[in-house]
Order: C-alpha cells, then structure tokens, then sequence
C-alpha cells in the first residue's frame, strides 16, 4: 500500500487531538511518522493474513458468522497518541511497535447462542497458542454468574467482571510476519446480540463521548436489554431441548 503523507494538523482535527495533549504525552512526531510509514508497507501481509486466520475459524462449530478488519494506518497513529504515556513508557518505536500495539488484526467471531462459545474455544485453542490467558468479560447482574465464573474458570480463562460492559471472549494469538517477526492478532468472540450493542456503543461513544452520563445511561439500558435478549435465547434453546426429548 503507497503511503500518503502523514498531515499532522488533518490528523488532530479528524481524532480532535489537541496540541497541549500530544505535548503531554512525550511521543515524538516524527517517530509516528516512521512507524506510519512503515505500517502502510505492512498492510497487504496484513489482509493476508486477517484472511488466513478468517478462513479457518468460519469452519469451527456454532460459528454464525466472522468479521475482519485490518487497523487503517491514520487510526493505528490515533491510538498511539491516544494511549500517550502508556506506550512511551513501553519505548515505542519503528522497531517494536508491532509487538506493542496489539489488535492491528481484529477478528470478531460471531454465534448465536452464549453457550456456543464452549466449542469455538476448544477449536481456537486447538488452531493457536494464545499469548495470553484468554479474557471472559461477564456482566455484574447477569443471570446463573457464578455458575458461568466456574465453568470459564474450567476452561483455563480469566473472569472479567464489568458492572457496566460488554460481555465478550477475548483471546490474543500471533501469527508470522516474516522469518524474524510476528504480528499479533486480536479474536472477540460474542454473540450477534451483543455485538449489535457494542457496534451501536462504538460509534455513539467511543473514545470522545465516555464520560457522558446521560449517553452512558441510556447506553446501560441499551446493554441489559441485549443480555435479556441472549438469556431469552438460551431459555428457548433449553426449552426446545426439553420438548424434543420428551417425545
């Protein structure tokens, strides 16, 4: 992919980065520029990659549906000066900055049912290693929680509990770039409830508008009615189940 020239000032308004922030965070300008650079280069390993890993995981049971995207060059940088001192303090440069910034290849995987997620993990497991404990992020309130915090643990993941959140598997796995040089990849898995929510939390919120009360409210609101809706699922899934062996 050609690069075009990184435009600091068109940057700072599209993401409404201020001066006074960027010079807080101590990243140096022309450092971002490289790794911009540099990144674009990358991208068509990238969706090659994105592809790779796609392809394997729409055979896997229970899967509704898979989604990919490679991050865009302008929004890898707005992250960087976004995560400000964070990443200065991990040394962030042209050098590491693929092993830093981990979710350049996101993939969401989809299912219909919450207890589908059992066997999509089986087989994410079965294809990679993880970089790290895989993440269940669960829902303060949500119906049978200690139930579902023994059977994650079970299963070799960490419980995230969020009073406020969306509820979702998280799992990173790394794939290689080059002989000397891999990149991480960032799996979701959710159901297609929840992604609707996150999806629509996403663009009426993400990153300006977090600490907005009444937006975070309605968006709270917005949450449960979508964890009533994959409860409601499990239940007519159960029911079905019952009646089918009672005859």
């Amino acid at each position: 992919m050609e690069a075009e020239n990184l435009v600091k000032r068109k940057l700072f308004e599209k993401f409404s980065i201020s001066e006074a922030y960027f010079d807080s965070t101590g990243l140096v300008w022309e450092e971002l520029e490289k790794i911009y650079h540099d990144y674009c280069s990358i991208i068509p390993q990238l969706e090659a990659e994105a592809e790779h890993v796609t392809s394997k995981l729409m055979d896997a049971e229970n899967v509704h549906s898979v989604r990919r995207r490679v991050k865009k060059p302008d929004h890898l940088i707005e992250k960087i000066i976004r995560k400000g001192n964070k990443y200065v303090d991990k040394g962030i440069n042209l050098s590491n900055y693929k092993e830093i910034v981990t979710d350049m290849i996101g993939i969401r995987v989809l299912h219909l049912f919450k207890d589908d997620w059992i066997k999509i993990h089986d087989e994410i497991l079965e294809y990679w290693e993880p970089k790290e404990t895989p993440q269940v992020n669960i829902r303060t309130g949500d119906g049978n929680l200690g139930e579902m915090k023994k059977l994650v643990e079970e299963k070799g993941c960490e419980v995230l509990e969020r009073e406020h959140g969306y509820r979702s598997v998280h799992y990173l796995i790394g794939t290689p770039l080059s002989r000397d040089e891999e990149v991480l990849i960032e799996i979701q898995v959710r159901t297609v409830f929840e992604e609707a929510w996150s999806e629509i939390d996403h663009i009426i919120r993400y990153p300006y508008d977090t600490e907005n009360p009444l937006i975070n409210e309605y968006l709270a609101i917005f949450n449960r009615i979508a964890g009533s809706a994959d409860e409601m699922g499990s239940f007519i899934k159960k029911l079905k189940n019952q009646i089918k062996n009672e005859k």
